[in-house]
């Protein structure tokens, strides 16, 4: 297991800053010291579920994460904070919506990133809209997850919703409503929903035509550096230790990531690997570099220095999962030694597996894609479809890494985390030799929240000295494995036009 990344509270760095993150499983918050590590032993989570059914849905009370959230900076809090604390950081799961009302009222559950309901309307405007030019525009596509198909369906589909509606706002910006009484939306999470433009910040007037949407529904992106002080609010007034404290506004899970395992610099890539996977590439937003974005990539704007660039994959902790289930693998997987079968040299009798078990986003983003599997004989073994399932992920990756290597060459450096790889360490000998780098993988235990934190550092202590984020493993690549990598890579390719 990753060891926790943590100071006792007598060694505490001032200032203080909370981090809260809200993810697909639970609302967590944790106390930080300036230089960026967790104080003592104050996280505190609490669980939670998406609700979904079969026609696409998936949602969560809005109000309930504010409360879940409540109670994590209330257990955060319990104990007397060893110094000031000065700022409150926050990341939730990416492309949300709630519907709010002149009162301040949720009159929706929020619509999460995997609510699919818009399909019909992500065609419609696919059909009307110059989608290459928007994807130049927003850095992203025309999608279910995104905002403007979510917009026309609730226009078509629910106008008597749309109708009573004040506001549109993302989860985090809610969250800030009910806890400060002043909605604060970053420039990072409207990105993510896919409606500004990535070089200015501004709303793209073809998505508010195309979906009939007044700009006065939607909120003001801000900026990290636009805080929001608690004094006054009702935050402070349950927590006077608070009164001092800012705000900064909501950003996603993602780039939240890349700053927890300090891949922040413009030639460092950041991978993560938990139920879903993605590369990711902190860069200049005026950049000569991002001016042309490969069709596979997004580029999501989080300041006017900075733009988030990467690509993502739906399977990738959860294609290891399902071989797990379906076949005869080991459910614990100690009892298979992972080490040796992932660490042999490749061979060509591997099966080839394409894991899009939901879909494929990056590159192609092909929503009825499926998974396939080739090169199955009757010699092949659980072990081996494993093996293959693994080799299908870090092409999966490769075909990423392929596309950011057209606007920013080489990394310099790559660093990983992600509860998948804790499960099976020996994978990454098959992504480093895919991706013909060394990674270093990095032992921080929630780094998302650890980002959120960081990000509020940068806002209350930009001075302070940050500590590196440790260092577990680095695996280099084997010397002449990348060649069938490559090779593998031409099939995949094919294999996935098929699926």
């Amino acid at each position: 297991m990753t060891p926790r990344f943590h100071t006792p509270a007598e060694e505490a760095v001032s200032p203080l800053v909370i981090g809260l993150d809200v993810g697909s499983g639970g609302s967590r918050a944790a106390l930080y010291d300036a230089s960026g590590r967790e104080v003592g032993a104050r996280r505190h989570k609490v669980p939670h579920q998406f609700t979904t059914a079969p026609d696409g849905t998936s949602t969560i009370d809005a109000d309930q994460i504010v409360e879940e959230l409540r109670t994590g900076i209330r257990a955060v809090l319990a104990r007397p904070a060893p110094g000031p604390i000065l700022g409150i950081g926050i990341d939730t799961f990416a492309s949300s919506l709630v519907v709010v009302d002149a009162a301040g009222q949720a009159i929706t559950p929020c619509i999460t990133y995997a609510d699919s309901r818009s399909h019909a309307q992500v065609a419609v405007l696919r059909d009307r809209l110059d989608t290459a030019a928007l994807h130049d525009r927003t850095g992203a596509r025309i999608a279910s997850s995104y905002l403007a198909p979510r917009l026309l369906w609730l226009r078509e589909e629910h106008p008597d919703i749309l109708g009573r509606a004040h506001r549109v706002m993302a989860l985090g910006e809610y969250v800030a409503l009910k806890l400060l009484g002043t909605p604060a939306l970053g420039t990072a999470s409207a990105a993510w929903a896919g409606m500004i433009d990535r070089r200015t910040g501004a709303y793209v007037p073809e998505l508010l035509e195309a979906t009939g949407t007044d700009p006065e529904l939607l909120g003001a992106p801000l900026d990290p550096s636009a805080t929001v002080p608690l004094a006054g609010s009702s935050l402070a007034a349950r927590h006077p230790e608070l009164a001092e404290a800012v705000w900064v506004p909501v950003i996603g899970d993602g780039l939240a990531a890349n700053i927890g395992i300090d891949a922040t610099g413009t030639g460092t890539w950041g991978i993560s690997t938990a139920t879903s996977g993605a590369i990711r590439q902190l860069l200049d937003t005026g950049a000569a570099q991002t001016d042309r974005l490969p069709s596979g990539l997004w580029a999501y704007r989080v300041d006017a220095r900075r733009t988030l660039v990467g690509s993502a994959m739906s399977d990738c902790g959860r294609m290891l999962d399902w071989v797990r289930t379906q076949t005869a693998v080991p459910e614990a997987l100690a009892e298979l030694d992972t080490q040796t079968l992932l660490s042999a040299p490749p061979s060509a009798s591997t099966p080839l597996v394409v894991p899009f078990l939901s879909g494929e986003r990056g590159t192609k983003w092909r929503d009825g894609a499926r998974a396939l599997v080739a090169g199955v004989s009757a010699s092949t073994t659980a072990p081996d479809l494993l093996r293959g399932a693994l080799e299908g992920l870090a092409l999966s990756f490769l075909r990423i890494a392929d596309q950011l290597r057209e606007i920013s060459g080489e990394p310099e450096r790559i660093v990983l985390s992600g509860g998948m790889t804790e499960t099976v360490p020996a994978w990454l000998h098959l992504l480093a030799d895919a991706l013909n780098r060394p990674i270093d993988h990095v032992a921080i235990s929630r780094s998302t929240m650890r980002g959120t934190a960081l990000l509020a550092l940068e806002q209350v202590a930009p001075d302070a000295e940050r500590a590196p984020a440790p260092v577990l493993r680095r695996i280099e690549p084997v010397p002449g494995n990348a060649e069938h990598y490559r090779e593998r890579l031409a099939r995949f390719e094919a294999l996935a036009d098929l699926a």
